[in-house]
């Protein structure tokens, strides 16, 4: 289907249009409330009692509490709206967990200010590219980004599948494939960021704990995506959290998310969504909503079965046209509270319920400090250029340099000096 009915655009129209009233009306609502504070006493020149918007970094997060990030809501096409799947759970013991690293999300996870050395704990639900195509590149720009302890992940092995396809084999491939930027820091910079610990779950079992530290459980479930794919539920202080990667509609899911806090599932295109949008062939389209991912359909259903207290739906190009046919597509099966997830939608969840808003990152942000001293590896012997390389040094810039170099000692109390070689 190439157009649009005319009951589409006709739908799409007035729901933009109730939007953009209910947008209207939050604020006016919101400057009522403030200007209500302000005659209670509000300072005119304090912080809002209650922000609209999160903005990272400036609100202490309860010890009773859970914040959810969609740091990637969208495809593997790449978007500069839209990064690939990745979720952030921050809980108030201080625990933090990223589900997935989609293409895309790299950039997300720096703009949120976030020290890395707290982001050392990943959770891949199978190794498609829009799922973890972002994880070479954090990890090989920990050393740069100031992460100053060992990056700790986990991924789907076992169960049947191939060995070669296993998480292991493709965290091994990835370090081998970065050998040279390892190696060529080795005694210039502090690279215990280079250390990786990674951990291979049983994609198979049911139900099955992967994770269980400082009051924490997380547990895998299988998914009905290709072999080797999975799904998380995150269980503490007595909130729950289910995220599904890529998976059809499945009793294992059903079966064990039922009420969770805030349910976190793919809801794909429809198929003719998929032949307008994405330029698939109707055998493509058909295919891939219905046989490997979940539809707006199915995932609609999917609540209706599990009933959880809040359900969030990604994995979907979010634009002013798509949404509306999305939105239709879902409340024609479920009528319960659900969030369509862009980038950097948050949603801070306690025992009381769910609480939806946007963040506000900065994109001019740089690493922040490690939280450990960083140092360079005892014994780890200094790469040295060849010296046919460094031949091609211009003399006259030797003087150059020894002038930075006694500046910056001066500025700083020490007495380094210029060598390009060891």
């Amino acid at each position: 289907m190439k157009t649009m009915t005319l009951y589409r655009q006709t739908a799409r129209v007035m729901k933009l249009a109730i939007v953009a009233f209910a947008a209207t009306a939050l604020l006016s609502t919101g400057v009522c409330v403030n200007n209500a504070l302000a005659k209670k006493g509000g300072s005119p020149t304090g912080a809002y009692s209650d922000q609209s918007v999160y903005y990272p970094g400036t609100e202490e997060l309860a010890p009773d509490e859970m914040r959810v990030i969609a740091v990637g809501s969208g495809m593997p096409m790449p978007r500069l709206k839209q990064a690939a799947a990745c979720f952030l759970i921050e809980l108030g013991n201080g625990d933090k967990f990223i589900f997935d690293m989609g293409n895309g999300s790299f950039e997300r996870i720096h703009a949120l200010g976030i020290s890395l050395d707290y982001l050392d704990k990943v959770f891949i639900t199978h190794p498609h590219m829009d799922h973890m195509a972002d994880l070479a590149t954090f990890y090989m720009t920990g050393p740069q980004n100031n992460r100053s302890v060992p990056l700790r992940v986990w991924g789907p092995g076992g169960g049947g599948m191939r060995s070669e396809w296993s998480f292991k084999t493709s965290m091994d491939h990835m370090e081998k494939t970065w050998a040279w930027m390892k190696g060529t820091l080795a005694g210039l910079i502090d690279t215990t960021a280079f250390k990786l610990e990674v951990t291979e779950y049983d994609w198979t079992k049911v139900n099955n704990i992967i994770y269980e530290d400082n009051g924490v459980v997380i547990r895998s479930l299988p998914a009905i995506h290709l072999e080797g794919t999975a799904s998380f539920i995150l269980e503490w202080n007595g909130l729950k959290l289910a995220f599904s990667g890529d998976t059809l509609p499945n009793k294992w899911w059903i079966e064990h998310t039922q009420g969770v806090d805030i349910s976190i599932h793919e809801c794909f295109f429809t198929p003719a969504m998929a032949m307008e949008k994405w330029k698939f062939s109707s055998m493509e389209a058909i295919n891939a909503v219905t046989t490997v991912h979940s539809n707006p359909q199915y995932f609609a259903k999917v609540m209706a079965m599990t009933n959880p207290k809040h359900a969030v739906a990604y994995h979907f190009q979010n634009d002013f046209d798509t949404l509306p046919i999305i939105m239709d597509a879902v409340q024609e099966i479920y009528d319960g509270p659900v969030d369509y997830a862009q980038d950097f939608m948050v949603w801070n969840v306690t025992k009381e319920g769910t609480r939806t808003r946007m963040a506000v990152v900065n994109p001019e942000g740089y690493p922040p400090a490690p939280l450990e001293e960083k140092s360079i590896e005892a014994g780890g012997d200094r790469y040295q250029t060849p010296d046919s390389v460094l031949a091609g040094w211009p003399k006259e810039f030797d003087a150059v340099a020894e002038k930075i170099y006694t500046d910056f000692n001066k500025e700083q109390g020490t007495d380094y000096k210029f060598q390009l070689k060891k």
